[in-house]
């Protein structure tokens, strides 16, 4: 839990369960890991703390599979860079994680997962022999081609009058306007 569930269980504003209640709450409950930016803390422990219940001891069975990692602790499970478990994440390689506190964190089960499957990243061989993505685009057909060349035999046709005709823009007209030239000399 972070303070702000923290306080929000308290039923009080953050601002004012830190005022009030943040100094003897640190000083009883410790953070799960103090090298961490963002101050997280046990929820059983937090809560007790709130109900006026003696605060248990941590687990200590170590980690746990539902455990949330950040980029830099899977990237230290994986041996990689942080941004490198960004990338993966994005690629799908690796799981896209959860938001959680304004960051992503990734189960820990998903990232031994990842570890033990071993490098899985270029065993796609690409597209096979009669892929439809192999063949070469369509050559596109626009029947105003055509009109346009029509048109351009008797000067001057410009590309304001192709515009304002067919309801284009300059850029679309010139580029019909220079397919029915080529269209007509060809």
């Amino acid at each position: 839990m972070t303070e702000d569930d923290i306080a929000a269980a308290s039923g009080l504003p953050l601002h004012t369960w830190r005022r009030r209640h943040g100094a003897a709450f640190r000083a009883r409950v410790k953070v799960v890991d103090p090298r961490a930016r963002l101050r997280l803390y046990d929820a059983a422990q937090a809560l007790a703390h709130i109900e006026g219940k003696p605060i248990p001891a941590l687990p200590s069975t170590g980690p746990h599979p539902g455990d949330l990692l950040t980029d830099k602790e899977a990237g230290a499970l994986l041996g990689i860079d942080p941004s490198t478990v960004r990338a993966y994440a994005s690629t799908g390689y690796l799981t896209k994680g959860t938001d959680r506190h304004g960051r992503t964190w990734w189960p820990r089960h998903a990232v031994t997962a990842r570890r033990e499957a071993g490098d899985l990243r270029h065993q796609n061989p690409g597209q096979q022999p009669g892929d439809p993505r192999n063949r070469a685009p369509r050559p596109r057909h626009d029947p105003r081609i055509a009109e346009i060349a029509d048109l351009a035999r008797r000067p001057p046709l410009t590309t304001t009058e192709i515009a304002r005709r067919y309801e284009v823009s300059d850029r679309t007209a010139q580029r019909l306007l220079a397919a029915a030239r080529q269209h007509a000399g060809g």
